[in-house]
């Protein structure tokens, strides 16, 4: 019985031992084949990255990167560039390494810095213009921009946003891998937005088998013999979008605020009705902004774009050199209403295709053929540059005006959708808005005729030999009738010489009395540090500052932020002193800034680096250098600003000194704080208050 025991203990673990062996022999042969599985998984989703080439930058060229911005603004509207792919691919949408760097180092070399989409979108918001800046878009995915395009944004401390097609990640050897997409977001120089899940594709529109863009046209119901119907057509694209954002959040990803048209087609609705704006509707519930590289408007990045929500992209491709780029960003970047000698201009005109040159209206010719049955020109100055403009003054003489036989024209608010011409002969004035005529007035005969023209928010005034002859009331949407100026002429019949622009000047003015609305608050009741503060980065947006008794600290994943305390209840402010010390400047690419004047048309920025102080003037949008100063080089520094009527004394640490005259300029106070990279501390203001000078508000 004892043999027979033993035999049945045996026998409970003989079995289980043996089929554990049987596992362990089978996960060590497995072993190896998962390992190389996970390999090829890892190589497939995650390519290696590729140093960039280095590129050599001459000292000439360098220079002359730098002087093509000298006279631009020190803040303005950002320019938004389009890219596709970097890499060595032989399509024209595909950017060299070396190009990609090339370009990068001309925009540093100029001064400009980029975006990430969340100070973008802020801007849109409403929040003031930031520094001279850039936004880099690509569209699409593709894989280069993780191989190429990653280390040079890296070099350049530089930020890039992608415009992904959701459904098209992991499609691999061509499109970013969401192991790929993860790595570039945690790096900080990425930020990802829409460009549709599966909608960027061409599809069957008609009968006739035409094919378009999925996203910008009815589809045709092959089946069905028709097209979509308009809550068809809804329902579908809403369901695409409703799938791309899944994707960002089940990857981890924040939700896209910017959308970027497919093919950039926003306005080529094959089957759309024209009036019907379902499309951009349907996008203007989900995102802040649509971004496309073709539109008919004048829609560069500006408060123009912004009120239209959408926004028109300068596009770089292959063909694309770095002089062209760097011109067409400097072109493109938004400057106030001020020029004394724009016909000594001419690279900044851009001219109709009847037009042989500039000369053409300054008398130095030459002029267009008189065999041409045209015998009219025209020429808009800063086509793309002065989309926001207003409150501003044009002054021309024209002169060699003949008996009925030419004519010549200023026209402001140009590229708007109510631009207004002055047109002068010997003996009459005509004025036209957006086309038609509005106003015929006689004058005294003359060769020659000084025009005034004033534009403002209110309306146009214009003036002929020091007399007022037409006043005329703004209409339309207030973002949609500012606009710069054009020059027309033209003569009745061939061999009759064509009128002359003996002079040409624009001049900044302010819009008169600002109107102030709401309850208004008096410098002595000012708390700015009570934890309860109002504190906004633009009307009804709270601002991203942490608040305690002690101090200012910006919050999130931005290169900057931004504040103002309760611009509205403070716009009537002057005679007050502000006080703060602008602490953690870690190193010479973060900085500080207090504002003063905040609302009016010159406010004040005082910005503090490391080892130097910027002061900026200007309004929120276009605001110039106009001081800078060495410092100590110290992490803090203390600033005191006196805002008075006549003038804004800056003082720093008690020795450095600026002194700038005002003109009555009344306003608040802001903060804000600027960082080279998302890892970087941000700096924080201390012990902030402001005091009254004389006791009032």
């Amino acid at each position: 019985m004892n043999r027979h025991a033993g035999k049945q203990h045996l026998s409970i673990w003989h079995w289980p031992a043996r089929f554990g062996l049987v596992v362990l022999a089978l996960a060590v042969l497995a072993l190896p084949f998962y390992a190389a599985t996970e390999y090829y998984l890892y190589g497939k989703y995650m390519s290696t990255q590729v140093q960039p080439p280095t590129v050599r930058v001459d000292a000439r060229e360098a220079a002359s990167w730098s002087e093509a911005a000298s006279s631009l603004p020190a803040t303005a509207a950002p320019v938004v560039l389009a890219y596709h792919d970097i890499g060595y691919g032989s399509s024209d949408y595909t950017v060299t390494p070396a190009a990609f760097d090339a370009q990068l180092t001309a925009l540093e070399k100029a001064g400009y810095r980029s975006l990430t989409s969340d100070e973008f979108v802020a801007y849109l918001q409403g929040e003031p213009a930031p520094p001279r800046s850039v936004y880099i878009t690509f569209d699409d995915g593709p894989n280069g921009l993780w191989v190429y395009g990653d280390r040079i944004l890296a070099r350049h401390h530089m930020h890039g946003a992608v415009y992904l097609i959701t459904g098209r990640v992991d499609d691999r050897p061509y499109y970013l891998s969401w192991n790929e997409i993860a790595r570039m977001q945690a790096s900080g120089r990425w930020d990802f937005q829409d460009h549709t899940n599966n909608l960027h594709r061409r599809a069957v529109v008609d009968a006739a088998g035409h094919r378009a863009s999925a996203l910008a046209n009815r589809l045709w119901l092959a089946r069905q013999h028709r097209q979509e119907t308009r809550a068809e057509y809804e329902t579908r694209v809403e369901n695409d979008l409703k799938l791309s954002f899944d994707a960002f959040s089940t990857h981890g990803l924040p939700a896209p605020k910017l959308f970027a048209f497919p093919f950039s087609e926003a306005t080529e609705r094959a089957n759309i009705p024209s009036h019907d704006q379902i499309l951009q509707e349907i996008l203007n519930r989900k995102f802040v902004a649509t971004m496309t590289n073709v539109s008919s408007f004048k829609l560069p990045a500006s408060r123009r774009a912004a009120a239209a929500r959408q926004v028109r992209r300068l596009e770089v491709v292959k063909s694309s050199t770095t002089a062209s780029v760097l011109t067409n960003v400097v072109r493109w970047t938004q400057v106030a209403p001020r020029a004394s000698a724009p016909l000594a201009q001419p690279q900044l005109w851009t001219l109709d295709s009847g037009t042989p040159g500039l000369g053409a209206f300054t008398g130095a010719g030459p002029y267009p053929d008189e065999s041409s049955p045209v015998h009219y020109m025209s020429a808009s100055y800063r086509a793309l540059s002065s989309v926001d403009w207003n409150n501003y003054e044009v002054d021309a003489r024209v002169s060699n005006l003949k008996d009925a036989t030419n004519q010549a024209a200023v026209q402001v608010r140009d590229g708007s959708e109510t631009p207004v011409a002055a047109s002068l002969s010997q003996a009459y004035l005509t004025v036209s808005v957006s086309g038609k005529q509005k106003a015929i007035k006689r004058l005294p005969v003359a060769s020659s005729h000084m025009l005034r023209i004033v534009v403002r928010s209110s309306g146009t005034q214009i003036w002929v030999d020091g007399t007022l002859r037409v006043t005329l009331p703004t209409t339309g949407k207030p973002a949609n009738r500012t606009g710069g100026i054009a020059l027309r002429a033209g003569i009745n019949k061939p061999g009759v010489s064509w009128p002359r622009f003996a002079s040409l000047r624009v001049t900044d003015i302010a819009d008169g009395p600002r109107a102030v609305t709401g309850s208004q608050q008096s410098v002595g009741d000012a708390a700015l540090l009570a934890e309860d503060a109002a504190w906004v980065s633009s009307p009804d947006v709270k601002a991203p500052l942490q608040i305690t008794r002690s101090e200012l600290s910006p919050q999130g994943r931005t290169l900057s932020a931004y504040g103002a305390y309760q611009p509205d209840a403070t716009a009537r402010w002057s005679n007050y002193i502000l006080h703060g010390t602008i602490s953690n400047l870690t190193n010479t690419e973060v900085s500080g800034a207090l504002w003063v004047r905040v609302g009016s048309p010159l406010a004040i920025s005082v910005r503090v680096y490391r080892d130097h102080l910027d002061v900026y003037s200007g309004n929120a949008d276009n605001q110039a250098l106009v001081a800078t100063r060495r410092l100590t080089d110290a992490p803090a520094h203390q600033v005191t600003i006196s805002v008075t009527g006549e003038n804004t004394l800056i003082t720093v640490d008690t020795s450095t000194t600026v002194s700038l005259l005002a003109k009555g300029e009344t306003g608040g106070v802001g903060f804000s704080a600027y960082r080279g990279l998302t890892r970087w501390s941000w700096p924080t203001v201390q012990k902030l208050d402001v005091t009254a000078i004389t006791g009032t508000g």
